[in-house]
């Protein structure tokens, strides 16, 4: 069962949502966590694992699939906060040296305060390093940025697109307009926003999201998360994105399990076109790009609905969606620097330091993943057009009301990796990845589609087809450890 501490992390994810209660359905196992710091990761982790695979199980039920036990690993569910970093092909780690490029750190301004950069993406390193004036270098760039005041360089870069926060205390975030902003809004926001006819759940065969059709227009972790996670327990997922756009292949390929993907320019009139045809017939449009943009390309909920109107949209973005930086570009190391909660993970490490895990982004797709269900459930009860909505900073802000780890970590080794990573093959070679931690006791969640490079089901793209009978799970133990052929790049968390 979940602790007193997961149940009170639980109520504040779930607030608003009315979700099923079925608890006693949902079994823990407490192992111990590998995440230094005073931020609840795991329990975090737990809360929404639990909550995610609870609702699935009651939507299998419902379909008449009956009824089932869940099974959360503590430890595992908070390996999926650092997924990326236990990802391998052909037994290579995946490199995402990107994350950790030189410009992507905390440096001293003018005024004595820490300001973070993040150039993963390489336009956004350009931009960056081109109005610092200096090479990609850490002594350089420090140097350059004691020329500026904290709050002059934040301004000057945000406003060029650029993405940077400086370091701020959870305090001064509340007192910051877009912190009062978002302050009271709930870790998920589900609005109705008007009346359409219900549509009630359908017999299922074999898994509880089968004949569910997600279209999904993200990018890097947040976003693409949930619909990996919906894929895991039986949803149709069609990734979509810009083929010239920048990109992490790691990220890229370790979010596409699940899913077809597909290049799609929304510039381009046929390619818009070939979208909507995909909107007529889906359930879930997912868009994870700075807020406003795809409205620009005629992809707002409202134009939609026009043609889909019992379509569930669902928008992810760093700051929220109210306030001077609802349209503001942001990342995972960002949220954490401007809302304080770097501030308050690194307070007795004497130097700001970030959480060493993507708690905002895989927190972030986990609550969107939610957000989904409990709109899935609503619809078949009383119909209406829904919008769900989660950002990295009011995660980050849900993350600072439970900052009271005191558990020693318990290092991950390699008996943990034989333990929690799966292999599957793939077109790509064999794929090592942590597996899913939802467990689902009739209705194991896997994926028949192993990752993929973007753009792979080009030139095929569509819906289906429908799953009519049960599968066997094509992942298995790993064995790249115990054969002695993985390869570790080196640390690859945050």
């Amino acid at each position: 069962m979940y602790s007193q501490r997961q149940k009170e992390i639980l109520a504040a994810i779930a607030q608003g949502l009315n979700l099923p209660q079925h608890s006693s359905h949902i079994h823990v196992n407490q192992t111990p966590g590998y995440v230094d710091s005073p931020i609840e990761v795991h329990d975090f982790a737990v809360a929404l694992m639990g909550a995610i695979g609870a609702t699935i199980a009651s939507i299998g039920e419902s379909r008449g699939l009956g009824a089932q036990q869940v099974r959360i690993d503590r430890r595992h569910a908070g390996l999926l906060f650092n997924e990326i970093a236990y990802f391998f092909q052909s037994g290579w780690q995946f490199d995402i040296s990107a994350v950790h490029t030189a410009v992507n750190n905390f440096y001293r301004t003018r005024d004595g305060r820490r300001i973070f950069f993040n150039g993963a993406y390489q336009h956004l390193r350009d931009g960056i390093l081109r109005y610092l004036d200096c090479p990609n270098e850490r002594e350089a760039i420090a140097k350059s940025v004691a020329r500026f005041d904290a709050q002059t360089l934040e301004d000057a870069l945000s406003a060029l697109g650029l993405c940077a926060a400086f370091l701020r205390s959870p305090e001064e975030w509340r007192a910051h307009p877009q912190g009062r902003a978002i302050g009271d809004t709930p870790p998920i926001e589900l609005i109705r926003q008007g009346d359409a006819a219900p549509v009630p759940f359908t017999p299922a065969a074999a898994r509880p999201l089968e004949r569910l059709r997600v279209l999904d227009f993200t990018h890097v972790v947040a976003g693409p998360t949930i619909g990996k996670l919906l894929a895991e327990h039986g949803a149709d997922v069609i990734h979509c994105r810009n083929p010239y756009l920048d990109h992490i292949l790691g990220f890229d390929i370790d979010t596409s399990f699940g899913k077809k993907t597909a290049y799609i320019d929304l510039r381009a009139d046929a390619d818009r076109a070939r979208a909507l045809d995909l909107v007529r017939d889906c359930d879930v449009f997912v868009q994870g790009f700075r807020w406003g943009s795809l409205a620009k390309r005629g992809f707002a909920p409202q134009e939609l609905w026009r043609i889909n109107p019992r379509l569930i949209y669902v928008e992810v973005n760093a700051y929220g969606f109210q306030g001077p930086w609802a349209e503001r570009r942001g990342w995972e190391q960002l949220a954490q620097a401007a809302t304080g909660l770097a501030a308050m993970h690194s307070a007795e490490l004497g130097e700001p330091a970030l959480i060493p895990a993507y708690f905002n982004d895989y927190g972030s797709g986990c609550l969107g993943a939610l957000g989904v269900l409990s709109a899935l459930l609503r619809r078949a009860q009383e119909g209406g057009r829904w919008i769900v909505r989660v950002s990295l900073a009011r995660t980050a802000m849900l993350g600072m009301r439970f900052a009271a780890n005191a558990q020693a970590p318990v290092p991950i080794s390699e008996d943990d990796l034989n333990h929690y990573l799966v292999d599957q093959d793939s077109p790509l070679g064999l794929l090592t990845r942590v597996a899913p931690a939802i467990q689902l006791e009739k209705t194991p969640p896997y994926v028949d589609r192993a990752g993929s490079f973007p753009g792979s089901s080009t030139l095929d793209i569509g819906w289906g087809p429908d799953a009519i009978a049960a599968h066997a799970r094509p992942h298995r133990p790993t064995s790249i450890f115990r054969r002695g052929v993985a390869h570790m790049r080196g640390r690859q968390i945050l």
